[in-house]
């Protein structure tokens, strides 16, 4: 990967989190064969949403996560969503960024790619773990994870980088961008501390590519 796309990227990735807006709710849209999901999702309120959306809308076949903070539902509450996409048989597509427990609900899709208008130099699906208040990472909760991630890539993620993407600090992120379509050869940056990758907080990964460990399939 050239090094200006591996700066964008990280550049993309700030400019995100610095304006993420917590309070928003989560907004849904629909355009033909596509749902968008965007903002926070805050529990059941949100997934009743959805699933009515899809059940008043057969002709959906793709739910969008487009610049979809994860929000406060916690990772357990997020399979929800994860599991209702995928026995809908419906895709997912990103566009811009689907950090922590979007990330999750991404890998629902039966299908998971960069959605067509979207910049695959500015989108991507970043995973960690589970926090609780006071910065506790849930490490009883790993297992459940793994175990989530692996199933819902059809086998193709290995435990080490599900394990990687759960121990994540609650301020960096394990990001994957679709290198195929962005043109470069490294898909996946780990940032252990997403607010100083200008000074070595992040980092290109050159053994783990995207696709092949089921984030994206096409």
């Amino acid at each position: 990967m050239p090094i200006r796309f591996l700066l964008a990227a990280l550049a993309s990735l700030m400019v995100f989190l610095s304006a993420l807006r917590p309070a928003e709710a989560a907004e849904f849209s629909i355009d033909g064969v596509r749902l968008t999901m965007s903002g926070t999702i805050y529990g059941r309120h949100e997934f009743e949403t959805l699933s009515k959306l899809i059940r008043e809308n057969p002709a959906v076949k793709i739910v969008v996560m487009k610049n979809f903070y994860g929000g406060r539902a916690g990772t357990a509450g997020f399979f929800n969503f994860t599991k209702f996409i995928r026995d809908n048989k419906l895709a997912t597509e990103v566009d811009g960024a689907c950090v922590s427990a979007c990330a999750i609900a991404f890998m629902g899709g039966v299908q998971r790619s960069v959605s067509p208008k979207a910049d695959p130099k500015k989108s991507f699906v970043a995973f960690h773990g589970l926090y609780i208040r006071g910065g506790k990472l849930v490490e009883e909760y790993e297992p459940t994870y793994v175990a989530a991630l692996q199933r819902y890539s059809g086998g193709r993620m290995p435990a080490a980088v599900a394990k990687r993407a759960y121990t994540m600090p609650k301020n960096g992120f394990l990001a994957f961008f679709d290198g195929r379509k962005a043109g470069g050869e490294i898909s996946v940056i780990l940032c252990e501390d997403a607010r100083k990758f200008s000074s070595g907080g992040c980092k290109g990964i050159t053994d783990v590519d995207a696709h092949k460990v089921g984030v994206y399939t096409n």
